[in-house]
């Protein structure tokens, strides 16, 4: 088996382990999160997505920086929040405008698919903020964003991370019901 397979393979179950701890809002699902990106960053480096590889990275700092802000804060300070509709048109209007930006930077490298992969980085560094400060209205976004990066990757040839986006989307849809049912016991 290759080496890139074997690692990809790796990476898809510590994503995975952290998505379900995730749901569980288990604060160490971060350093699960941390090993994955890592490894997920090399990978898909190597095929070409540049952007999505900004991304891995930045998910694996950004995985200290939530361990730290999830273990600072307790359950009951910590509710899980809405966002008001008018502040998710504007992140999502401007999502769409960064993304354009960043695939027109990335089209200047040897970067594939620039344009398509700086969408699923854009949006998954917004719900990746919404996730951290418990916003419910982050698993949308990541529904959306998992079946996205499900054909991504389909496409670009890694097959084991579609799996992965695929599951995810799932378990993305199994968060937003938790979520869901914990901020209506809150409220």
């Amino acid at each position: 088996m290759e080496v890139l397979l074997i690692l990809e393979i790796i990476s898809v179950l510590f994503n995975i382990i952290f998505l379900v701890l995730l749901t569980k809002e288990i604060k160490q699902c971060w350093i699960y999160g941390i090993v994955g990106s890592l490894l997920g960053s090399f990978i898909v480096y190597h095929q070409g997505l540049f952007s999505e590889s900004i991304l891995y990275l930045f998910y694996a700092f950004i995985g200290v920086y939530a361990l730290i802000v999830w273990h600072t804060k307790s359950n009951q300070i910590f509710k899980i929040k809405r966002l008001h509709p008018f502040q998710s048109i504007i992140l999502v209007a401007s999502g769409v405008l960064v993304a354009v930006g960043l695939g027109y930077m990335m089209s200047k490298t040897e970067a594939n698919k620039p344009y398509l992969d700086a969408l699923s980085t854009v949006f998954g560094i917004i719900a990746t903020f919404l996730e951290i400060y418990k916003f419910y209205i982050a698993w949308v976004f990541w529904i959306f964003i998992n079946c996205y990066s499900t054909w991504l990757y389909t496409i670009s040839d890694l097959y084991p991370y579609a799996l992965q986006m695929f599951v995810y989307t799932l378990m993305s849809i199994y968060g937003l019901i938790q979520w869901r049912k914990k901020f209506i016991l809150q409220a």
